[in-house]
């Protein structure tokens, strides 16, 4: 089936030719080249290498060579007449652009930094927390925090809380 793959395409496209190109369809060189071509993709397969690739291997490649050349002679045969088909097609459809290199323009000094506007304002401290009021088990701070007593010493969030003229300092 493999090896009956390539002439079938090539069969069904000789049979989708155009009614004007029926003349070299059907005539005495192409229908040699096809079976030329037949015979080399037999002779290709036959050739496929199996247990000993190393010794098959140049085999092969001339087996491929051989059907490639029958390849192209069928071509040319049974296809020369076509319109849509160019005699000798070159590689490349259109030739490669060529782009001209970016213009690089020299480092400029940088810019200066714009001016300074209004500085901004550095953040308030928060005004000093005071004792507002006291029971026998803590003191109330400005700030509503509780502070429960320690013996003669109030306890903050952060450890134990000094209140020499009614400022509270507590640890940071």
């Amino acid at each position: 089936m493999r090896r009956a793959l390539p002439g079938l395409c090539l069969l069904l496209a000789v049979q989708a030719a155009p009614a004007q190109d029926e003349d070299a369809l059907r005539s005495d060189p192409c229908r040699g080249a096809l079976a030329a071509l037949q015979a080399q993709e037999a002779a290709a397969a036959a050739t496929t290498p199996a247990r000993e690739p190393e010794a098959d291997e140049a085999a092969h490649h001339a087996a491929l060579a051989r059907l490639n050349a029958a390849r192209d002679l069928a071509a040319r045969a049974c296809l020369q007449g076509r319109a849509d088909q160019p005699a000798h097609p070159g590689r490349l459809a259109t030739p490669p652009l060529s782009v001209p290199p970016l213009a690089v323009t020299p480092q400029t000094a940088p810019l200066p930094l714009p001016p300074a506007g209004i500085p901004v304002p550095l953040p308030r401290a928060a005004p000093p927390v005071s004792i507002t009021t006291c029971d026998a088990l803590g003191c109330w701070a400005s700030d509503g925090t509780r502070l429960p007593r320690a013996g003669p010493n109030l306890i903050g969030p952060r450890g134990f809380c000094t209140a020499p003229g009614g400022v509270l300092h507590c640890p940071p």
